[in-house]
């Protein structure tokens, strides 16, 4: 898979990782690479895979549903 080269603004960098994780169901280890890829603090990085984590359990049914745009 080929990944874009171009340089994240810093703030967005844990976003977007998370982001791209909940999409494409990015599993703990690919996800703490990633951060450390980005340069992501292990403590963010713990954080992130633990919020990632909660999301992919959490019942489908269970999720409300996005306000009208």
């Amino acid at each position: 898979m080929a990944h874009s080269s171009t340089p994240l603004d810093p703030v967005a960098r844990p976003s977007r990782l998370v982001a791209e994780a909940l999409v494409k169901r990015h599993g703990p280890k690919r996800i703490a690479q990633r951060a450390a890829r980005y340069g992501i603090s292990p403590e963010l990085t713990r954080a992130m895979v633990l919020a990632c984590g909660a999301v992919a359990i959490e019942p489908r049914g269970d999720r409300r549903p996005s306000p009208p745009a």
